[in-house]
This record gives structure tokens, sequence and C-alpha cells, in this order.
């Protein structure tokens, strides 16, 4: 797939037809009207305050899109619990003790102090964590087991259709197979569980998503968008090139009732250190061990004691979580209570069944055992967990990282390519400049190799909000994975180069925009798609960095546009998720105003020509309330008091008169 600058006009007919795949394959009925939401950015923004000079967002709307994204790649922390741990949380209405903890790490109580590489501390007060399923092993090894994608420079096999005529074109059917299955278990997200739950949300009443607060249109889309957002970011698999779903530590728990609770955490360690991983997967990861105490059946003194064995044979970075088992029911009780809502980084799918269970019921808990599990997170992860991360990274940054900067690692660098063009030059066959430590049979460097190290190192400091540490560290990486055509590890770094760029708070002239920003993305997108077979990752990167751009305004909000079109016109998600972008494309040209009376600098009409272009998408899509909520916005943007918009055969009085009469429609037949 030859890739396609962002700057390169889009072909007008074709955005504003519908794409076959959204006509010709039946698709989940998702109304997605973030029309009301995009477009809205004329008139219903104007409450907000005016924007700055250079037609920035507002820094409020900067810090909650660079809080979503940091948050997305917070630590992940398995959790691995005795039977008797789990019946307790069984006991106290939860499927799992995973899923009693899983919404109480989305963000720890209280402020957070990181130090980053240079010794300057700062405090977050978004900080969270990921508490994850100890079957990561399982998945991470069936994933290893199955045919790896973009080996090769060109499009995967995959896509190939096989005729059936003789086994040895059987064995390929089978190989192809395979290979599909490859490509779904490495994706980063589902694209169809994507599109199902954006169907669910724009069924859901404005309250679903602020239940106490009136929503403007724009404010609303931007909720809906966001939702979407973090649900595509939420749960990555595990994957060799990069390490944000690998686990930074576990937790080890048993309850006050286990009749062995020496040996079965002993046991439990020994499940997680033995289990087989992939060659790219460490197991030198914190370990910390909880003790759940019965406050209804156990007496506290024989808790305390047993604690106390458990820091003399494990060591600190040990816990005692003090809850009642009996499970609360609303009005049953006199004593606080506290609703446990589910997490917010949940998956699509995930959420789409939470969606559509109308039995489910609300889960309560008592004020002091939340209180406690409270307690608990944050001091595993202030007292232990950072500590943990900042010892890896400078550990990793004094002996492998730094190194590789300055005068001394541009002549490594340098000797690197020249050795590797000597040999290949000699008949060795080997790429210019390559490590050799990168494997192309399982696409993958080895955990000890100098290179996942500093890839982990580069991951560490964006879990901690390091960004011109991960920012420096990427930019080293990319070049040496270019140089061994690791190409799946190139893009990711990349991504997260530009990524890390961005939030990193550097000025962003149209100089840096261009030299810098746009050839790392280009390169992302482009090797994720052509050479990797891997289109979820390149989504992620354009959405990433498209919103992080659009928050900085100006022409950096022309620049996000663009990178959405190149999204758009490579078709690289599913029906509903294609109108919604279309219409984020409108909204990232809203955004600039302009200066004076005038408005001179403006988008309006940029804007008001998507949402036309939105429109047309949801009459494609039978959704005629949103194609409606489009043009209304259309028209506030631009084109009321217009006569042509009147006149039979304008497209915009087209798309009215086909949204009105399918409204019509419907009304007749209820």
């Amino acid at each position: 797939m030859a890739s396609s600058s962002p700057h390169s006009s889009p072909d007008g007919r074709g955005f504003l037809t519908t794409p076959p795949h959204s006509s010709a394959s039946p698709s989940p009925s998702l109304s997605l009207s973030f029309s009301s939401l995009l477009g809205g950015g004329s008139a219903n923004n104007s409450s907000s305050g005016p924007l700055s000079p250079n037609n920035a967002a507002s820094p409020s709307h900067l810090s909650v899109v660079a809080s979503l994204i940091a948050q997305s790649f917070a630590p992940r922390i398995a959790v691995f619990a005795s039977d008797d741990a789990n019946e307790f949380a069984r006991d106290m209405g939860f499927d799992s003790l995973l899923e009693l903890l899983r919404p109480f790490g989305d963000k720890v109580k209280g402020p957070v102090v990181v130090r980053d590489s240079q010794g300057i501390t700062s405090t977050l007060e978004d900080f969270g964590i990921r508490f994850v399923s100890s079957n990561f092993a399982a998945k991470a090894m069936f994933a290893a087991s199955l045919p790896q994608q973009g080996t090769g420079s060109g499009p995967s096999s995959s896509s190939q259709s096989t005729p059936t005529s003789s086994p040895t074109k059987t064995r390929a059917r089978s190989n192809s197979k395979a290979a599909q299955m490859a490509a779904q278990a490495s994706a980063c997200f589902d694209i169809y569980d994507l599109d199902r739950v954006l169907s669910l949300y724009l069924a859901q009443s404005p309250r679903f998503f602020s239940p106490t607060t009136s929503f403007s249109p724009a404010a609303m889309h931007d909720a809906i968008y966001h939702r979407c957002l973090k649900r595509l970011l939420a749960t990555p698999p595990i994957s060799a090139h990069e390490t944000f779903a690998h686990p930074v530590a576990s937790v080890i728990a048993i309850s006050s009732r286990n009749p062995q609770p020496i040996e079965t955490l002993s046991m439990l360690y020994k499940t997680g250190n033995d289990t087989p991983v992939p060659n790219y997967m460490s197991k030198d990861y914190l370990r910390y061990y909880i003790l759940i105490h019965d406050e209804d059946h156990s007496e506290i003194e024989k808790s305390i004691a047993l604690f106390e064995r458990m820091k003399r044979h494990f060591g600190l970075h040990c816990h005692m979580i003090r809850m009642h088992s009996s499970k609360v029911e609303l009005n049953a009780t006199e004593e606080p209570i506290q609703a446990v809502p589910h997490s917010e980084w949940i998956s699509a799918a995930e959420e789409v069944e939470l969606l559509q269970n109308t039995e489910r019921k609300e889960r309560y808990i008592r004020a002091e055992d939340a209180s406690n599990l409270q307690a608990f997170v944050r001091e595993m992860t202030v007292q232990s967990l950072i500590p943990f991360m900042e010892r890896c990274v400078n550990t990793w940054n004094d002996q492998i990282a730094s190194s590789r900067r300055g005068l001394t690692g541009r002549f490594f660098s340098a000797s690197r390519r020249f050795l590797g063009t000597n040999s290949r030059a000699a008949g060795a066959g080997a790429s210019a400049g390559a490590s050799g430590n990168y494997d192309p049979v399982t696409s993958s460097y080895g955990f000890m190799t100098a290179e996942a190290q500093m890839r982990k190192l580069a991951d560490y400091a964006v879990m901690l909000r390091d960004w011109r540490l991960a920012q420096s560290t990427y930019d080293i990486l990319r070049k040496d994975f270019l140089n061994d055509k690791a190409w799946k590890y190139h893009a990711g770094a990349q991504e997260m180069a530009a990524t890390s760029l961005i939030l990193s708070g550097t000025p962003l002239s149209s100089k840096t925009r261009m030299e810098t920003l746009e050839p790392m993305l280009d390169s992302a997108t482009y090797s994720y798609t052509s050479r990797c077979n891997q289109p979820t990752y390149a989504l992620r990167t354009i959405l990433m960095a498209s919103e992080l751009l659009r928050s900085r305004g100006g022409g950096a909000a022309d620049d996000a546009a663009r990178w959405l079109m190149k999204a758009i016109s490579e078709k690289l998600m599913g029906n509903l998720a294609h109108a919604l972008i279309i219409e984020r494309v409108s909204a990232c040209y809203a955004i600039r105003r302009g200066m004076g009376s005038q408005g001179w600098g403006s988008r309006r009409r940029k804007a008001a020509f998507w949402q036309l272009v939105a429109a047309k998408e949801w009459i494609g899509l039978d959704k005629k309330p949103h194609a409606l909520e489009c043009l209304e916005e259309a028209g506030e943007c631009a084109y009321y008091g217009l006569p042509w918009t009147e006149v039979p055969g304008s497209l915009m009085y087209e798309l009215r008169e086909s949204a009105q009469s399918m409204v019509m429609y419907d009304s007749g037949k209820d």
C-alpha cells in the first residue's frame, strides 16, 4: 500500500460517497451523531470564553486530552489470587478479587510525586494503575505461537485468496487462516466491538455521560469521542514491539481464611515465576504480597501475627487489607456504603456486555472497606511501585542509554553503519548497521538485548510522564530498528516519539511539525499498514496525534484534520467510526475562530463542508437524526441565509430533503 501524504488533497467525490463497506456488509446500528458536537464549535463554544491570539485550545481542554492519553499508558499489575481470596470477593458480590480491585486502580487517591531522570519532582493528580489477569502469560504464548505478521516488506499473504484444488493449496489456505488469527490476536483493538459500543453510546441519553450537568452539543461530542478513544486505548494486547501491556508488578493475594498462608503465597509466586512466557518478555517485575483480613469471621490478632510472618519471609512489599466479607445491599444496612462502579478502562467488548445487560445491579461495599482499598492502592503505588520503576529507569539510563547519547553515541552509530556496509559488501548478507540482536523468525528482540531494555526504559518513562527522556530514547531506538529492519518496532518507536514530543510541551512551530513530527507519523502509519499489516495500530497513531495536535490549536489543528483525512482515505476504521471521524475533521477546523470582527483565519467554511460530508455518511447508514444535526450545524457554521442552499439540486438541499423524507417515513410507520 502506497503511503500518501496527509497534505495531499483528497478526492471530493470519494469522501461524499458512502464507502463500499458501509453498504455492502451488514453492520450494527450505530447512531454516532457527533455532528452536534463537531459543528457546534462556532456558536455553542462561545460561552466558554475567547481563545488565545494563536487560536489555541483552552488549557483545560489540552490537559483533558493529555491526561486521557497519559492515563492509557498506566502500569499494569497482574493479580495472582488464591482460591480463598477469590471466594472472599465472591462473598462481597464480585466475580473475583481482580474485579474488586480494578475500579480502585483507575485513579490513585491523592497526589502522586514522581522524579524524572534529572532528579526533578513533579506531582501527578491523575496517576493510575491497571490491575490485569494473571493469565497474561498464556495469552502472550498463544499470540507468539501464531504466524508472525509484518516480517517482510509487502502485504500479508493472509489477504490473498487461495483455491482448494490441491493439498498444497489446502495447506496454503490453512496458513492463511492462521495468519488471520495472528492478525486478530495482535490487533490493538477490535474494530467491530468499537462500532458496537459506539452504537450503544448514541442510543443513551445525555445523562449517561453527564448525570448532573447539561452538555452543549460540542461538549457532548467531545465526551462521546473521548470515551470512544478511551475504549480504543484501554486494553492493548501483549506485544513484542512495546511493553505497555507487560506487567510492571504483580499482586500475590491470600485471605485470613487460608489454612496454609505462607505455603500458598510461595506457591503463587512459583506459579507466576515458572509460567512460560515468550522470549521478549521479562519476569523481573515487582512482587507485592497482600493479606485480606476478614473482619466478620477472623481474629485480628491472628491476622497481625500472620502479617508479621509475611514481612519476615517476603520483605517489606506487603500490605494487610481489613474488609468485611458479608455482601452489602442498598437500604439494608445503617453503615455508610459506597457504590463500586466498573473500571473506566475496560475494553469495548466488556462495555458492550455491560450496556446490553439490563439486569445488572449496582454493587456496593462499606465505605470503610472502600477507604481501606484506596489506602492499599496508594501505599503500593507510592511506596513500592514508583520507586521500583524509578530505579529501573535510572539503571537502564545510566548503563545502556547514556552511552548512546552525545558524541560517543554518534561515533558508535556511525561505526555500526560503516561496519554493516562493509560486511554486506563482503557478501555477508547482513543489513547495513544491523545489530544481530533481532530475530526475524519470531520478529522480536530477546528481553535481555540492549534494544529491548531501551524500549522498556522509554515505555517506563512514558508511564512516569518523563516525556523528554522518553522522546530522546525513542529517537535513538527508531534508528536502530530501521537498521535492523524490525518494522513493527520501528513503527512503534516512531509513533511514541511523536506522541512524547507533543506531550513534552515543546513549541510546535510549522517548521517543527513539517520537518520532525510529520515524517515520524508518516513513517509509523506506513510501516504499520504496509509492512506489518496492523491497521489498528496505524489508527491509534493517527487518533492520538490528531487529538493532541487539535489541542494545540492554530496550524496544528489544521494538521490534525489532515491526519484524520488520511485515516478516512485509507479506511482504517468501521462504518460508524468512519462517520464519527469525519465529524471530528469538522471539529478540528471549527476550533479555529479567526481574528477580528470578520474572523480572519477561521476555518468555518471547511468545518461546515465536513459537516455536509458527515451528513451524507449518516444518510447512507440510515441515521437520519444525526444527519439532520450535521446539516443544522453546517448551517450555523456558514450556510444559513445563503440563497443557493434552498435551490433544488444543491448538495445541502438534497441532503436535507433526503434526511427529512426518511424521518417522515419512519413516523408514518409508527
